[in-house]
């Protein structure tokens, strides 16, 4: 998943760049796939970039747990600022 993951990651650093840009700063979650096995990712406010480990579909249950959890982080950060 190596080109895969790049990619995501320097279209993480733009949409990162782009919020705060529109004065939005926020961690940015990015998602990597080649169908049979799945990687997450967090781009922080600071730089540092999170990798989970590989989760295959022979776990079913936990991968879409992982995607159930990142859907809501990501509509998290859609909500207006206070």
């Amino acid at each position: 998943m190596g080109s895969r993951a790049h990619k995501c990651l320097v279209e993480m650093q733009a949409c990162q760049w782009v919020n705060q840009q529109l004065g939005r700063a926020m961690d940015i979650y990015g998602i990597v796939t080649n169908g049979e096995g799945w990687k997450f990712y967090r781009l922080a406010l600071n730089g540092e970039v999170s990798e989970s480990l590989l989760f295959g579909i022979g776990d079913m249950p936990m991968l879409l747990g992982l995607l159930r959890l990142f859907f809501g982080l990501c509509h998290d950060n859609l909500r207006p600022s206070s």
